[in-house]
């Protein structure tokens, strides 16, 4: 089991994903640890200092896998190969993932042509475009070229008018 320990964690430490665990939680490894400890008589203090190691072993696994996650999610990837503690810790997020806004439709988003110089705007992707010079182009959502037609900054470009 300890060397299932060890080989875990030179897994994770040169890997930059998330590596296959040969457990399939936490709390087997701890179950497994105490059913082989309680098995073998040691000396109490080699007793102690065996599970302090597979402690700090197993506390560091479970940094570096954290820390991949967090990686995986931010880039907005659900991550693979987890234990059952991990997917209980990113169901919730993975649901908020899926219950937010869906990706904006091609017909939301029109080219417009500046007529005159313009500083960089938020559009309500809240993304940030520009500075605009007169005669440039941006794609840009509806409602906002919508406000910069209004204001007489920009017109909508039509490809067939050329």
């Amino acid at each position: 089991m300890i060397e299932k320990l060890r080989l875990w964690l030179l897994a994770e430490l040169n890997s930059r994903v998330l590596s296959d665990p040969p457990f399939s939680s936490y709390a087997e490894v701890a179950e497994r640890f105490a059913k082989e400890l309680q098995s073998v008589s040691l000396p109490q203090g080699l007793h102690e200092e065996v599970k302090s190691q597979v402690m700090s072993t197993v506390l560091t696994i479970m940094e570096l896998r954290l820390r991949k996650i967090v990686w995986e999610l931010s880039r907005g990837r659900v991550p693979t190969n987890v234990t059952a503690e991990e997917d209980r810790l990113i169901r919730p997020l993975a649901k908020i993932k899926q219950a937010g806004p869906q990706a904006k439709r091609a017909q939301d988003y029109v080219v417009v042509q500046f007529l005159t110089r313009h500083p960089a705007i938020v559009t309500e992707d809240f993304i940030q475009v520009g500075p605009f010079d007169k005669g440039d182009l941006a794609k840009l959502p509806l409602r906002d070229a919508k406000d910069l037609e209004e204001r007489g900054v920009a017109r909508r470009f039509f490809a067939d008018k050329i």
